[in-house]
């Protein structure tokens, strides 16, 4: 591992957060951490969306020996500038065209067609047209049928029989699915209708990577969020 530093800006609670984590724990990254509060809107401060002028998170520094830094803003980004920088430890995308084909696929019904319509700033535009908690969470939890369904569907068609995602190691689609899932489960979703995809969420939950990534149990998790042994 090379001597830069690797210095992500985070949010205990955010999906895309989470996949870095995830990822950086399989490649064996370290991460320095500053947390961003999007609950009192840190992230819009002007500092910050100097930085990022998305106003959101993850943002990744990398500052290199002679303190030049390379600034990352979003992360699929991140996840692939870790993979193309690292592409020899815990590989996320497999050797073959084929085979990263069907992988970004599954990578793309998550990270392009689910997580984007369910994230925090899409569902608060949900409630401030319809005024509704219940439109809302409606709206989310539809957003997330149809993306597990497709989900579950391709994995099927690919064989259906790893242990993860595709075949029987960890790649970049587990990396993306695992944050999403934890999310809809906080809308109380059951998975039953999607097996194959609870059995991976499950699978997956039981790495130590994964167990690092859990939102429950970051450094900026409230009290009453937090979970030991998460």
């Amino acid at each position: 591992m090379p001597t830069d530093t690797f210095h992500l800006y985070s949010y205990f609670c955010s999906s895309c957060c989470q996949r870095i984590i995830i990822a950086a724990h399989l490649k064996g990254i370290p991460l320095e951490y500053t947390y961003i509060d999007l609950g009192t809107k840190a992230h819009t401060t002007g500092e910050y969306k100097e930085s990022n002028p998305s106003a959101s998170v993850p943002t990744l520094v990398v500052t290199n020996a002679n303190g030049e830094k390379t600034i990352i803003r979003q992360s699929m980004t991140i996840l692939d500038y870790f993979e193309e920088r690292f592409p020899d430890i815990s590989p996320l995308l497999p050797r073959g065209l084929q085979d990263r084909v069907q992988v970004r696929d599954l990578v793309n019904i998550i990270a392009i067609d689910t997580q984007p319509t369910t994230n925090s700033r899409i569902v608060k535009r949900v409630k401030g047209i319809r005024e509704s908690n219940e439109d809302r969470d409606e709206f989310v939890k539809q957003a997330f049928t149809d993306g597990f369904q497709a989900y579950e569907s391709l994995v099927m068609k690919q064989g259906g029989e790893g242990t993860y995602s595709f075949g029987d190691t960890v790649s970049m689609a587990d990396v993306v699915l695992v944050p999403t899932v934890d999310q809809a489960l906080l809308y109380r979703m059951d998975l039953d209708f999607v097996p194959n995809l609870k059995r991976i969420h499950s699978a997956l939950k039981e790495l130590e990577a994964f167990k690092a990534a859990d939102w429950r149990n970051q450094g900026d998790t409230p009290e009453k969020f937090r979970v030991q042994d998460a």
